[in-house]
């Protein structure tokens, strides 16, 4: 059974049932962003995947996918392992299944785990892959190394504008959550680095993608991907390990808790 045709009968399963249009919607949403999963891991379109394939791959490799690389919360995840036991429930003896394989799968939605860091060879052989293997070597090494060197989130990295950027100074003015800024002080050679990469920038977002468009989230978790790739760091990397590094350096370094709640916009340094 092709997995389209799956989530069609599990959507009018679901209307049947009473279930309004709202949460009809966010089961679609949630079984299409499944479906374009299957479809990028097995390298096959959309429309070839079967829902056989989702079985056989099986559901906890997705909800790993969605926490550790997405990092979905607890309460996305839930619902989307919601949405993918209502497929199953729904489709799994007319596919011809020998089980439900969403049934019994248990996931500790509520277990927060800590996200590794790297040693310090690691993530300078990281900046200097991404400096290679790159058709934008100077953004793709400067935007890891401050995430190395500085801290920066992924969220404060992707709001960067050219105009917080202050040469001069060696420092850039970073928005964290709720919009509160602070100065981030930067060394020497970054500053050189942020000045080249904005003499060809210029004015707007401070990471553009080859469309001249602000740089995604997604689009920056895939430059820490390639670059592990060809660093050869098992695992990979996302920016939340990045920070996690940038953590564990300061702390290395001396950085007392203070300094460290002011550097990296945070209320707790442990």
């Amino acid at each position: 059974m092709l997995l389209l045709d799956a989530i069609a009968i599990c959507l009018e399963r679901l209307a049947e049932n009473g279930r309004g249009q709202q949460t009809i919607a966010a089961y679609r949403a949630d079984l299409m962003l499944y479906g374009r999963f299957l479809a990028l891991r097995l390298r096959v379109p959309l429309a070839d995947v079967a829902l056989e394939d989702g079985a056989s791959l099986g559901v906890d490799v997705y909800l790993e996918e969605l926490r550790d690389v997405r990092r979905n919360a607890p309460a996305t995840l839930a619902r989307r392992l919601a949405s993918l036991r209502a497929l199953y429930a729904a489709t799994w003896r007319e596919a011809g299944l020998g089980s439900d394989p969403a049934a019994h799968v248990r996931y500790p939605l509520g277990t927060r785990h800590s996200v590794p860091a790297l040693d310090i060879e690691s993530a300078r052989s990281l900046v200097r892959a991404a400096a290679v293997d790159s058709r934008t070597p100077l953004r793709d090494a400067l935007m890891l190394a401050l995430m190395v060197g500085n801290g920066l989130s992924l969220a404060e990295l992707v709001q960067l504008e050219s105009r917080d950027v202050d040469v001069a100074r060696g420092r850039i003015t970073v928005r964290g959550r709720r919009g509160r800024a602070r100065c981030v002080p930067v060394s020497q050679a970054t500053g050189e680095l942020l000045r080249r990469h904005l003499a060809i920038q210029g004015a707007g977002p401070l990471w553009c993608n080859r469309r001249g468009e602000r740089l995604s989230p997604r689009g920056v978790q895939y430059v820490c991907q390639r670059a592990s790739r060809r660093a050869r760091i098992p695992g990979g990397v996302s920016a939340q390990s990045l920070r996690a590094t940038a953590r564990r350096l300061m702390r290395r370094a001396g950085a007392s808790p203070g300094t460290l709640r002011a550097l990296l916009g945070v209320e707790s340094a442990i």
